[in-house]
């Protein structure tokens, strides 16, 4: 029997989000720190672009094995311990990262941080549990605006401790146990200020990799929710393209140091902190999330055909601002859909098969980036990820018809 928080009162509602939103924002203060320079661990050892972007995609793709199951573990024991697990789990993680002076630790770091990364799916399941569903695109729209923050300072207080430097030549150390720190301080906050929002019987459901695949078939056979991952798997993996090579292209092709490359991370994420944070509930509300999620698209296509275009680090803070827009409106219009095919019982899963799916894109989007990079050149994943957007376009339309056909439900 699933037990569901009561209805809270608006205020409770608040400061619940406010808690949540902070301690989100500290948690990706300290992973946007290594975003810009994962790729120099992996080049100080000497690897070639195609081995880099492996390496770096596989946290996500630890990511897509722990989701699912972090997700059913929220829904059966609450959100709280998955998101204290999440924290342990960076702390160690970037603990090992900060001492990676040959392959085989990089590679356990970039597996444990994946593996333990529930924090997303939780954060989202919390949200969803303490907001109605007409609040919900607003109350998702800010946690995401608290990852985007973390984004958004993190690079450039990570070219901060970094040095300014060339890249390959940085302190690599500093930067890691600083992300260690600001993650056992996130952790400090869910043990002694976030309240549970939901719990459930613990008898109620096995676990296990059986009951994962169960519910994961189950949920697919839901013809809306199962074109929702597909768009997420198509777009997602081209964001993650650029995403995973974006420090390498910038040192490249515009000979960007440390510290501009934290920039152009650092511009990036303010803006789609903007986005989310003071425009994405009032933009829900007013175009509905099918009509955000389409604008993001386009943006998307926008950024990356900016970036084949761009002839100088100016151009491509304007073609990356696109991009934030294009994450802020595709990334939270789409879990608020997601969010709407789920009941209480369900929604952790739910999630958790999302941020799942998401992180398997994004692992074969950034572990064929570097292929891609060194093969066809080094705008090919942007112009391919722009043309791909013409069909990402065409499937929310075969979208919108099942969501009409069958209703939301949470």
């Amino acid at each position: 029997m699933s037990v569901a928080t009561p209805l809270i009162s608006a205020a409770d509602m608040q400061r619940r989000l406010a808690v949540l939103l902070l301690i989100v924002f500290i948690d990706l203060l300290g992973f946007g720190v290594l975003i810009p320079l994962i790729p120099f661990y992996a080049e100080r050892l000497g690897l070639t672009p195609q081995w880099i972007t492996l390496v770096i995609s596989l946290h996500s793709l630890m990511q897509f094995v722990g989701a699912p199951i972090l997700g059913r573990l929220s829904d059966r024991f609450g959100r709280r311990p998955v998101l204290a697990l999440s924290m342990a789990g960076h702390i160690a993680a970037y603990g090992l990262l900060a001492f990676a002076d040959n392959l085989t630790l990089l590679v356990a770091s970039r597996l444990l941080s994946g593996l333990t990364s529930g924090n997303l799916s939780a954060a989202y399941a919390y949200v969803t549990d303490i907001t109605p569903p007409e609040r919900r695109a607003d109350g998702l729209g800010k946690v995401s605006a608290a990852f985007a923050l973390g984004f958004a300072l993190g690079p450039a207080m990570g070219g901060w401790l970094a040095g300014g430097a060339n890249p390959t030549e940085a302190n690599l150390a500093q930067p890691a146990i600083a992300a260690a720190a600001l993650s056992a301080i996130s952790l400090l906050g869910i043990l002694l200020f976030l309240p549970e929002s939901h719990r459930r019987d613990a008898a109620a459901r096995p676990t296990g990799t059986d009951a994962e695949t169960s519910t994961r078939r189950a949920l697919l056979r839901d013809t809306a929710l199962a074109l929702m991952i597909l768009l997420a798997l198509m777009v997602l993996c081209f964001a993650a393209m650029r995403e995973s090579l974006l420090a390498l292209w910038l040192h490249d092709r515009m000979a960007s140091d440390t510290y501009d490359i934290g920039v152009v991370f650092t511009a990036n994420g303010i803006v789609v902190a903007i986005v989310q944070f003071w425009f994405m509930g009032r933009l829900a509300r007013r175009f509905g999330a099918m009509q955000t999620l389409r604008a993001g698209v386009v943006a998307y296509a926008c950024s990356w055909l900016g970036l084949v275009l761009a002839p100088n680090l100016t151009w491509v803070i304007v073609a990356t601002g696109f991009g934030a827009i294009g994450t802020a409106l595709f990334g939270t219009s789409l879990q608020t859909l997601v969010s709407m095919r789920a009941v209480t019982s369900n929604r952790g899963a739910v999630m958790g098969l999302y941020q799942s799916n998401a992180a398997l894109a994004r692992f074969f989007g950034a572990a064929l980036s570097g292929t891609l990079y060194g093969s066809l050149g080094q705008n090919a994943p942007f112009s391919i990820g722009a043309f791909m957007m013409i069909p990402a376009l065409a499937l929310t339309f075969f979208i919108a018809v099942e969501l009409n056909r069958g209703g939301h439900r949470g």
